[in-house]
């Protein structure tokens, strides 16, 4: 017998790995086969107790991991006693010669019966399915169903009796922490006026709400996420906290590339990931934006508010820790209870926003993911630009630029930046151009490459000069004084080693 194509090539020592895995790899299909019997019997039976349902299942699987690993600790002795020594070519021939000993997952699945109600149907049949779009579902289909069904009441019931122990904050806790956003809130309010001249939203406040309910089982859930309140939010505890001798206050939380219109409100602990109000016209808050300081990727269209915000980001963590949980296999221990906690959490919010959103993890995100307009066409109030948050400007920009999606165009972002970068001749006519035009009226192009030159800064003092100059005559021009402020004081810190400036 000749090697298997696949095999070709490889040293003797590759090609007798390469059988080793796949007849070890065959028995991980024989436990999923095996598996999957159990709610495959169970498709025609009615639903009584499914939680019940998924605990007899897992002691299913524990009797096949059992019995597949003995199969399988002969079955690769065996391999080592009589395959291991004969040469390439006569190895694969044992192999590939024996499907019952080397291959029974292969085996099992060929075994089973056709799941294909499809094939049974008569073409007048699926002609209509077709166009009515009612295919049948197979039985796996109906088994994995049923699976999924089992396991999430399980979890509930198992969720019921953990939060039993682990009580959610009392009346009193959510009681004291509406008093103190009663109580504060003015204060607070008029700091951001005098010092930052904007008008802080109502969500800015049921978020600092939402914080000051969390019981101990919430808090720990939210450190889970890596979330934690920072930037403006530090002021809500001392609305009165001065900045260390000779800093601007406004810097408070600003990164070296955030857009004077974005102010930090949150963090989100991985590569400088975090979490601003932004404020397009200097006053009034237009959503929420994010992005990774020490990453790719741009700002992205703002939009929801700051409670949205942590629930997208408990939806990434639900997706990442069901995709650690897998489909078939009970949850350990330690698993569980991370999801208990985050459940937990989840509780606590929807009492503040998105209550009527039920989906979870992938569910959710794929549920309320941006409309297929705008992520087609982008936003038809924003210039383009190259931190991918978007300008508010009427008029025409010197750039070539179309409208801001909710993600940076790769291409346009790469090549603008080489330009920004690499051709100071022809941005310095970009500048005087904008400047003109801005003065003669248009501020478009001042605001769009202002904003572009501050995010691609990257240390350059003429760029950096470049940007302050063209943002300042922008938002002068736009009636936007406070984000005129807002930019100068960046401008004046932009090489302070860190973004945190008050007082300690």
């Amino acid at each position: 017998m000749e090697l298997p194509r696949w095999l070709e090539g490889k040293s003797d020592e590759e090609v007798i790995s390469a059988l080793q895995a796949e007849v070890d790899n065959d028995h991980n299909r024989l436990a999923n086969v095996e598996k999957q019997t159990f709610f495959c019997e169970l498709v025609d039976v009615s639903e009584e107790d499914l939680a019940a349902e998924w605990d007899a299942y897992c002691r299913h699987a524990s009797l096949v991991d059992e019995q597949v690993s003995r199969l399988r600790s002969v079955a690769l002795a065996r391999f080592d006693r009589e395959v291991v020594p004969l040469p390439p070519a006569a190895a694969a021939a044992v192999v590939y010669s024996d499907d019952d000993i080397w291959f029974p997952g292969f085996v099992a699945e060929n075994r089973k019966p056709t799941d294909d109600p499809w094939s049974e149907l008569t073409p007048e049949e699926k002609l209509e399915q077709a166009i009515l779009g009612t295919r049948p579902a197979g039985r796996s289909e109906l088994a994995d169903e049923r699976r999924c069904a089992a396991r999430g009441a399980a979890e509930r019931r198992d969720y019921a009796i953990w939060r039993s122990t682990h009580r959610p904050p009392d009346s009193t806790a959510l009681s004291a922490a509406e008093s103190r956003v009663t109580r504060d809130r003015a204060a607070i309010e008029r700091r951001f006026a005098d010092d930052w001249g904007i008008e802080l939203p109502d969500s800015i406040f049921r978020y600092w709400q939402f914080l000051l309910s969390l019981g101990p089982v919430e808090r720990g859930a939210l450190h889970d996420t890596e979330l934690r309140p920072y930037g403006i939010i530090d002021l809500f505890d001392d609305p009165a906290c001065p900045p260390r001798e000779g800093l601007d206050v406004r810097v408070h939380g600003r990164y070296y590339r955030d857009p004077p219109e974005f102010l930090t409100f949150m963090h989100g602990g991985t590569d400088g990931l975090h979490f601003g109000l932004w404020y397009d016209d200097g006053r009034t808050c237009t959503g929420v934006a994010s992005y990774y300081n020490n990453d790719g990727g741009g700002v992205g269209l703002p939009s929801g508010t700051a409670l949205a915000a942590v629930r997208e980001q408990i939806e990434w963590r639900q997706a990442h820790l069901d995709s650690e949980a897998g489909e078939n296999e009970p949850i350990a221990a330690n698993l569980a209870e991370e999801r208990f906690r985050l459940r937990a959490l989840r509780e606590v919010l929807m009492t503040f926003e998105t209550g009527d959103r039920l989906e979870e993890g992938d569910a959710y995100h794929e549920t309320y993911r941006d409309e297929g307009e705008v992520l087609e066409d982008g936003d038809p109030s924003r210039f383009e630009t190259l931190d991918g948050g978007g300008a508010l400007a009427d008029g025409e920009s010197i750039v070539p630029r179309g409208r801001q999606r909710p993600y940076n165009r790769y291409d346009w972002c790469t090549n603008l930046h080489e330009q920004l970068t690499g051709d100071p001749g022809a941005v310095a006519t970009w500048v005087t151009e904008a400047l003109r035009r801005c003065a003669a009226g248009d501020p478009a192009s001042a605001l769009t490459l202002g904003r572009d030159l501050h995010w691609a800064s990257g240390g350059d003092a003429e760029r950096e000069r470049q940007a302050h100059e063209l943002l300042v005559a922008a938002y002068r021009a736009l009636g936007r004084h406070n984000l005129a402020g807002i930019a100068y004081a960046h401008h004046r810190h932009r090489d302070l080693p860190q973004v945190g400036v008050l007082r300690t």
